[in-house]
């Protein structure tokens, strides 16, 4: 299953994230600098989920989520629509 969610970067742009069930998140690497950054943060609501760099492929960066983010991040998914949040 791969949830896609709007949000903002820290330029302003909005860019899609896609959540995938395995606690990994997919950007497409065009919406990132270049080279994709090794680790990003993503806070939404005086939340912040620390991702760090998985694996770079067909075009995504693939970032895996740890454990304890992933509730925090699911529970703000289910919250709002579009994801109230700024990617750092």
């Amino acid at each position: 299953m791969v949830l896609k969610v709007k949000l903002i970067n820290s330029r302003g742009r909005l860019l899609e994230m896609r959540v995938r069930s395995n606690r990994r998140v997919a950007i497409r690497e065009s919406e990132l600098s270049a080279p994709p950054p090794r680790r990003i943060t993503l806070r939404c609501m005086g939340e912040e989920v620390e991702m760090r760099l998985a694996a770079s492929q067909f075009g995504f960066a693939v970032y895996y989520v740890p454990a304890a983010s992933w509730r925090r991040l699911m529970w703000l998914l289910s919250q709002y629509d579009p994801l109230p949040c700024v990617l750092f």
